[in-house]
């Protein structure tokens, strides 16, 4: 393994970084809905990796001082100790922290990974989440492995929902007196509060439609019927400039009385819809609604403390997410939305739903 060919971003670096903090201390405090370390925490007492096909390794963190790692079968693969990780662990976050480019090589961190037997920065790809992991459970006797995702404050806001093609919400333009032509010519950084805007003032009404994708709008409904009306309605609020923050689209939602709901009401099923989407929910897949092999999330402070969010803290983990979260602007030509375009004589307009935490 080469130190200086193998690459990463800070985001990817931030999860192996957290492997090496949970084999060096094996506890995690968890959070509050402020990102502030409660009392409580959280117990990791085995990782589950296969960096090669048809090769998975445990590594078995309950044994102090030292990672033991075992074989599929349970033999002893090697005995790792842990004696100067802390340190080593927090120079792999320094070098994190102040790298400078949008990705980069880590030696610190590539020798460590040899000495734990490491052949990838991340988990294996076909994994929803990020880290696979047994946690200290003293409600249920019988633990079982489940899934956390890990989100890094280093380096910038990372998404929550990406955007596709799927994610893009359909609205009926009526009314409309203008040339729509000369909307979509309308350019800049802000083209798309300006088409709009003009669209309003050429007599045009945005009425939701649908959901570009049958599979997305039907996993939001699994969450709550009037889902994609809601949504719909902070998309525009969005594009016109109206708000941005997840806390601003949902007080004008509720200021509206959309669907006779108001402000409680619409912030209670968005902060479920950011939870499911947390959880394993994505506009390209079924949503089964199980959340049993979902741990939750780990966190990545801006200062190198890990923080976790379990369902056993879903409150705080509902208003983490409702209160750090907001929509994004995607590129509008990769993601085929922002124009007006005929369909059967009549006029409509795609918008597109990111996520970002902010």
């Amino acid at each position: 393994m080469n130190a200086y060919t193998l690459t990463a971003n800070k985001g990817e670096w931030s999860e192996l970084y957290v492997l090496f903090k949970l084999f060096s201390e094996n506890k995690i405090k968890a959070a509050d809905m402020n990102l502030q370390p409660t009392d409580d925490e959280y117990t990791f007492l085995k990782v589950f990796r296969e960096d090669v096909d048809n090769r998975p390794y445990v590594y078995d963190l309950e044994q102090d001082g030292v990672v033991r790692i075992l074989a599929k079968n349970g033999q002893l693969v090697d005995a790792v100790s842990t004696h100067l990780l802390p340190e080593k662990a927090q120079r792999v976050f320094e070098a994190i922290k102040s790298a400078n480019t949008s990705t980069f090589a880590l030696p610190e961190a590539v020798a460590l990974m040899s000495e734990y037997r490491l052949e990838k920065i991340k988990a294996n790809s076909n994994m929803k989440s990020d880290i696979e992991v047994i946690i200290k459970d003293e409600l249920i006797t019988q633990s079982k492995p489940v899934g956390f995702s890990i989100k890094s404050q280093v380096g910038g806001a990372s998404t929550l929902l990406n955007a596709s093609k799927r994610t893009n919400f359909i609205y009926k333009v009526q009314n409309f007196n203008g040339d729509f032509s000369e909307i979509n010519n309308i350019g800049g950084s802000r083209k798309m509060r300006d088409r709009i805007q003009t669209i309003v003032e050429a007599g045009g009404v945005l009425e939701f439609s649908h959901v570009e994708s049958t599979v997305f709008t039907r996993n939001m409904r699994v969450i709550d019927s009037i889902m994609p009306d809601i949504l719909a309605s902070m998309l525009v609020d969005y594009y016109s400039g109206q708000g941005v923050t997840m806390t601003q689209l949902c007080a004008l939602s509720g200021a509206k009385g959309l669907h006779g709901l108001g402000v409680a009401e619409i912030s209670y099923k968005v902060k479920s819809f950011l939870r499911a989407v947390a959880l394993g929910m994505v506009p390209s897949r079924e949503w089964d609604t199980r959340l049993s092999t979902y741990g939750g999330y780990i966190i990545v402070r801006d200062d190198g403390m890990l923080l976790c969010y379990h369902l056993y803290n879903d409150d705080d983990f509902r208003d983490y997410l409702f209160n750090n979260t907001k929509l994004d602007t995607p590129s509008t030509s990769r993601h085929d939305f922002g124009y007006l375009y005929e369909d059967d004589g009549e006029l409509f307009l795609r918008l597109n739903l990111q996520v970002r935490f902010c």
